[in-house]
């Protein structure tokens, strides 16, 4: 198991690693506090090996930035495998009809859901707003290439903050529709278009990826101070501890899916 685990994990320079979403201001506070607070970086982000960039932990990377911290642990990983998968989280918030169809400089096309969920993947709108009682509206629809639709979809969603938007997996959109809730159909990335964009520094709206990646690391709590070292010492460091938690028994693999309790 110990191999196992320390196969998966590199110390990288902070620097070499690219971020492919932008991140959320609050998240991002929150998250400096806290591990500022115990010292530690909680989980390893997820990198493809071969690019450095970020699948997972880009409000991670982006505190390691702030406070200048030159090396991060990495879990590492081959993107092009087709064990990963990509989608995307869909913005949700409940709104009065009203209020949705007024939000400034937004021009509104009623369609059918089908029809409209075509016109979001072929990059002709970048949301569709999807009513809870069924109705459907695309968001400034037109013809756009995948940058124009970026900044587009940043425009849109920051119309929408104001209304504090919470980001669901597909899986439970019928139920939150039930609950009043207005959802927002989008695009999901191909896996080629999220490293070319982000080794382009054109990082993604907030949000805007959901990576499922077969056997993470959660928990490696990785001391700040370790990373604020070198490469050599970071990772004999993390070796040594990860050597005593399993020889301890701290260390254990899942089968089944879990509900973890933060």
């Amino acid at each position: 198991m110990l191999e196992e685990i320390l196969s998966k994990l590199e110390i990288r320079e902070t620097q070499s690693l690219y971020d492919h979403e932008q991140v959320i201001t609050k998240s991002l506070i929150k998250l400096k506090e806290g591990m500022l607070n115990i010292g530690q970086l909680v989980d390893p982000l997820i990198v493809d090996k071969k690019t450095g960039v970020v699948l997972d932990g880009n409000h991670r990377l982006n505190v390691l930035k702030i406070i200048e911290c030159p090396l991060a642990a990495c879990q590492v990983v081959d993107y092009q495998s087709p064990e990963i998968k990509v989608g995307t989280w869909y913005p949700t918030v409940k709104i009065a009809k009203e209020n949705l169809l007024k939000l400034d400089s937004v021009r509104y096309e009623k369609v059918d859901e089908k029809t409209g969920k075509e016109a979001v993947e072929n990059l002709r709108a970048p949301l569709m707003a999807i009513l809870p009682e069924g109705e459907c509206y695309l968001f400034n629809p037109g013809k756009y290439k995948i940058k124009e639709m970026i900044e587009e979809q940043r425009y849109l969603l920051g119309l929408l903050e104001q209304y504090t938007p919470s980001y669901l997996p597909l899986e439970e959109i019928d139920s939150r529709k039930k609950e009043g809730y207005s959802v927002f159909y989008r695009r999901a990335y191909t896996k080629e278009e999220i490293i070319k964009l982000a080794l382009e520094h054109s990082p993604l709206p907030p949000k805007s990826t959901r990576h499922l990646i077969p056997w993470r690391i959660i928990r490696l709590n990785m001391k700040l101070g370790w990373l604020n070292t070198n490469k050599e010492t970071a990772y004999n460091e993390m070796k040594s501890m990860l050597e005593k938690r399993a020889y301890n028994w701290n260390v254990r693999k899942y089968y089944e899916p879990v509900i973890v309790i933060y």
